[in-house]
């Protein structure tokens, strides 16, 4: 510490350095309060600015979640109407197999009844072969007798070749109703995704406040 002279001179000089005039702490009062406001706008402008960009970010966001939502809705419905036809062509699909199924049965039942008509037509025209002799006679009896063998036969061979046709249209029946209940559990699964799944997450997108940077109350 310095030692003080006769008149504190020290003490007096140590003091005059934190002494100012009213002209110089004005001018710094003054300075300090112009560089306040100059940061003060500043960071207004800064501010406007930021919410400037986070409104035009949000409302662009929000455009492009409408367009995607709108995108969704299209898609989904044209997966509802592939759906429904879908649906449609499998029913009548599934009622083309009951009647050929039934066809199927008719068929099969009328073959099985033409056995009895053959089995009796043969037997009579075994028969007549062992007439004895002159008697063995090729006469109008004989004649009908193998005509009706002969068309029994013809017939029989037009409902098994109709059969054979009815079997092999209703397996590509049942082909066709597995490759179409194959796609129609594709499209419900697609529509679960689409119309459940992600527009049900899209349905919790955040306010234009909160994408604009906003905090709730």
């Amino acid at each position: 510490m310095a030692p003080l002279g006769p008149h504190g001179s020290a003490s007096v000089h140590a003091h005059a350095l934190l002494v100012s005039l009213p002209e110089s702490w004005a001018k710094f009062s003054n300075d300090n309060i112009l560089r306040s406001q100059r940061e003060r706008n500043a960071s207004k402008g800064l501010r406007s600015d930021s919410d400037s960009v986070m409104q035009e970010t949000s409302n662009e966001m929000w455009t492009q979640h409408n367009n995607v939502n709108v995108s969704f809705d299209g898609r989904i419905a044209e997966t509802m109407d592939a759906r429904n036809s879908i649906q449609n062509h499998l029913a009548k699909v599934l009622q083309e197999i009951n009647e050929m199924e039934n066809n199927i049965s008719l068929l099969r039942k009328s073959i099985k009844d033409k056995e009895a008509p053959m089995q009796v037509a043969q037997s009579h025209l075994e028969n007549r072969t062992r007439r004895p002799n002159v008697e063995l006679c090729r006469d109008q009896p004989q004649h009908r007798l193998v005509s009706e063998v002969g068309e029994i036969y013809e017939t029989v061979d037009i409902l098994q070749n109709r059969l054979r046709a009815a079997e092999s249209v209703l397996q590509e029946l049942v082909r066709t109703k597995s490759t179409l209940e194959h796609d129609l559990q594709v499209k419900n699964s697609s529509l679960y995704l689409d119309k459940e799944k992600c527009m049900g997450l899209r349905r919790t997108y955040p306010t234009t406040a909160k994408l604009a940077g906003y905090r709730g109350q």
